[in-house]
C-alpha cells in the first residue's frame, strides 16, 4: 500500500482559529464609533510599543521597539509629540514603558530568541520632554524558570515592579521589593498570564489591565490574579500598548506601525465579553542585538540616591460577516479533512 500523502492539518487549524477570532469580533461592542482618540502621526515613531500616562504633567508617554536608541516620547492629548527623553544606555529590545510617583520606568524586556540571561529595567526621575538626556537607574532582573520574552511592564501604587511574559503560557513575574542596582535580581513567578499579553497597567483600585492583540483582561492580585472582566479591544492591526486616560475613567489601546491610531475604550466591567479563540501574534520582529554587559550599562548610572518604587461602525460589521463566513468555511473543510482521514 502507497503511503498516504500528508494533509496540512497545522494550516487547517490555523485557518480554524482565524475564522473563529473574527467571529469574536462580530459579537464584540463597538466603543464610541471605534474613532480613535488620537493618531500618532510623528515619523519618529513607527512601532509604538507602550504607553503611559504621566498625569502630573498631563501627557503621555510612548516607546518604539527594538531597532530605536534609548529614548522616549511624550504626547499631549492630541497625539502630538511634546519633545523627546534621552538615556545614555546601550538597549536591547525595548517593549514598554510606565509612570509612577515621578519617575518614567522603560522596560527593556523583549527576548523573541529566550537567549537572554537578564532583562532591564531604566528609570529616568523627573521625566521632563525637553529633548534632553538624563541619568538613570538600572535593574537587572532574572527569571525563576529560564528566559522568557516580555511586552508588559506594570508599577504597583508601592513602587514594586511586575513583568508580565508574553506567549501561550506566558507569567506574571515580581521583582523584589527592594531591587539592587548593583547585582541582577531574581523575579518570583505568582501566577500564569492570559495568553500572548502585549502590555499591561495597574488601575487605581490595584487591579491589572492586560492586553492581548485582541482583548483586556483585567486580573485582581486581591483573589490569586483571577481574570474578574475582560472585553474586546477595537479592530486594530498589532495591539501592543494600554494605559488608563488622564482622567483615569477609561483605557487607551494603541497599535504599532505608522500613524498608529489610539482608541478609547471602557474598563471592563463583568467576565464574558471577550473573543473565545486567542490571541496568536503577527511575525516577531527582527532579532535583537546581543545583550550589553550590566557593568557597562551601570557606569552611566548615578549611584548616590535610589528611587522607591479607521473607519466607524460599519468597519466591525464588515470583519464579523468575514470572519463567520471564514468560520463556516473551516468548519466545512475540516469535516471534508477528518472524512477522508478515516478512508
Amino acid at each position: 500500500m502507497s503511503a498516504r500523502p500528508a494533509r496540512p492539518l497545522p494550516a487547517l487549524i490555523g485557518l480554524l482559529l482565524v475564522g473563529l477570532l473574527l467571529a469574536g469580533w462580530a459579537a464584540a461592542p463597538a466603543y464610541a464609533d471605534d474613532q480613535p482618540v488620537f493618531t500618532i502621526s510623528d515619523a519618529r515613531i513607527s512601532e509604538s510599543s507602550g504607553l503611559a500616562t504621566d498625569t502630573n504633567q498631563g501627557l503621555y508617554w510612548t516607546v518604539n521597539d527594538s531597532g530605536d536608541e534609548a529614548r522616549a516620547f511624550a504626547l499631549n492629548e492630541s497625539g502630538q509629540v511634546r519633545g523627546t527623553l534621552g538615556f545614555r544606555a546601550q538597549v536591547t529590545d525595548v517593549e514598554a514603558v510606565a509612570y509612577h510617583d515621578g519617575s518614567l520606568y522603560i522596560g527593556d524586556i523583549g527576548d523573541n530568541d529566550g537567549k537572554r540571561d537578564f532583562v532591564t529595567v531604566y528609570e529616568l526621575s523627573n521625566p521632563a520632554p525637553d529633548n534632553g538626556t538624563v541619568l538613570y537607574h538600572a535593574y537587572d532582573f532574572a527569571y525563576p524558570d529560564g528566559a522568557h520574552d516580555a511586552e508588559a511592564l506594570l508599577i504597583k501604587d508601592t513602587g514594586r515592579i511586575y513583568i508580565v511574559t508574553k506567549g501561550a503560557d506566558g507569567g506574571i513575574y515580581r521583582a523584589p521589593k527592594d531591587p539592587s542596582r548593583q547585582q541582577v535580581n531574581q523575579l518570583t513567578r505568582v501566577a500564569d498570564a492570559p495568553p500572548y499579553v502585549t502590555d499591561g497597567t495597574f488601575l487605581a483600585d490595584g487591579r491589572m489591565a492586560l492586553r492581548s492583540y485582541v482583548d483586556v483582561k483585567i486580573v485582581d492580585p486581591g483573589q490569586d490574579y483571577k481574570v474578574v472582566a475582560q472585553a474586546a479591544t477595537p479592530f486594530q492591526p498589532q495591539g501592543e500598548s494600554i494605559t488608563t486616560s488622564l482622567d483615569g475613567k477609561s483605557l487607551l489601546v494603541g497599535s504599532e506601525g505608522k500613524d498608529s491610531a489610539v482608541y478609547s475604550m471602557p474598563i471592563p466591567q463583568s467576565v464574558g465579553q471577550a473573543p473565545s479563540a486567542g490571541a496568536s501574534p503577527p511575525a516577531e520582529s527582527a532579532t535583537p542585538t546581543p545583550t550589553p554587559s550590566a557593568t557597562a550599562r551601570r557606569s552611566e548610572a548615578p549611584q548616590d540616591t535610589d528611587v522607591e518604587n479607521t473607519s466607524g461602525p460599519g468597519r466591525r460589521g464588515t470583519w464579523g460577516a468575514i470572519g463567520l463566513a471564514g468560520l463556516v468555511a473551516v468548519v466545512a473543510a475540516a469535516g471534508v479533512y477528518f472524512a477522508r482521514a478515516r478512508r
